[in-house]
């Protein structure tokens, strides 16, 4: 057992930003849930009054069992000098409540929050929550499938909350499980996460549409990693760990960059993600060339060939590298070349996000 003492998150950090959408990522059983759900739902009804909205994606994760353990690992007696000791869930209103363990039935007696599923969200449309200033949104990045459309309906209830009010808060807390996620790419966040160092927190201003109202300010906290491990193995043990990005293990260029000629060159953008693909051949075999894939930061020339998400009027933007509608034989075939047994990534993380990220199978 390590003698390292384990680093707890601690909320004040972000919270004193002020922002009023926060992203909170790391890596897992950090504390930052507990964090959230104690300073900005529990302790704050009980301090002022005001309640919360706790969120998740799918309604089948809002069922009784599954938010009353959420709320497990909260002192309900402590916070309360022994008044309660549970939150209960009825009827999707959370209460403070008592649980009677001789007889085994628990009593429900103050209202301190709501929850709801983000899938449904236009149920909630003409609802009016004027006694919530916080809205907790668990676990926002997914390994599986989003919600289409997912960061507007998102919008659309923080909307219905809000009533232009400008003080409700939204906290999204989430492990780093993927950087391929709307909040990322609809926000316009990609750049800021994808240099980020781990324990900083980052701050992005929007303007309003409203030009008289004040920036919204976008607070992204990478939190810094316990310093313990949960002992876990496999592909995805130092997101769990450490707070690392989950990867997947990616070939790697056989021998050094330097000892290729580039042949070709063309460009993938898809979402907020861009990626460099370099047609290589070795210098010394000068045969079996190869594909190589990085990671692209700059503008796009207007001259080369890139395949995107993004429609744009130019014969240099196409949709598939398997059917472009360039009429070139010898471009064409070409990218019939690109499949999974030759291409090679510059990181476990550029393989990572590229396969994630683009609308089309690699052939085999």
């Amino acid at each position: 057992m390590s003698n390292k003492k384990m680093i707890h998150y601690n909320l004040d950090n972000i919270d004193k930003i002020g922002a009023r959408f926060n992203l909170i990522y790391g890596e897992r059983s950090n504390g930052k849930s507990y964090q959230v759900k104690h300073k900005k739902a529990v302790e704050k009804y009980l301090k002022t009054g005001k309640r919360f909205i706790l969120m998740r994606r799918w309604k089948e994760e809002i069922s009784s069992e599954k938010i009353e353990q959420y709320f497990q690992d909260v002192d309900v007696s402590k916070l309360t000098n022994g008044k309660y000791n549970c939150i209960t869930l009825y009827r999707k209103l959370l209460y403070l409540s008592i649980y009677d363990s001789e007889t085994g039935k628990t009593k429900r007696f103050e209202k301190i929050g709501y929850v709801v599923a983000l899938s449904t969200e236009q149920n909630y449309a003409g609802a009016s929550y004027l006694d919530v200033e916080d809205i907790i949104f668990e676990e926002f990045m997914s390994r599986s499938v989003y919600i289409a459309n997912e960061s507007n309906k998102l919008m659309n209830f923080y909307a219905t909350v809000d009533r232009k009010r400008l003080t409700t808060r939204l906290w999204l807390v989430g492990n780093t499980i993927s950087r391929v996620c709307p909040y990322i790419n609809d926000w316009g966040l990609h750049s800021l996460i994808s240099s980020q160092k781990q324990g900083t927190i980052v701050v992005k201003e929007l303007q309003d549409v409203v030009e008289d109202n004040p920036p919204i300010k976008i607070a992204l906290e990478y939190c810094m990693s316990t310093g313990q491990t949960s002992g876990t193995i496999g592909t995805n043990a130092k997101m769990i760990n450490t707070g690392a990005w989950e990867t997947r293990p990616q070939p790697h260029l056989p021998k050094s960059y330097k000892e290729y000629n580039v042949l070709y060159r063309f460009g993938f953008q898809y979402q907020s993600f861009k990626f460099l693909c370099e047609y290589l051949v070795d210098k010394e075999i000068k045969n079996s060339p190869i594909w190589f894939i990085r990671p692209y930061y700059k503008e796009f020339s207007n001259k080369i060939i890139v395949f995107s998400d993004i429609i744009k009027v130019s014969r240099y933007w196409q949709r598939d590298i398997y059917n472009i509608s360039i009429k070139n034989d010898k471009l064409r075939n070409l990218f019939m070349t690109f499949k999974e047994n030759k291409i090679f990534y510059s990181s476990d993380m550029c393989g990572t996000d590229f396969k994630q990220v683009i609308d089309f199978q690699i052939r085999r």
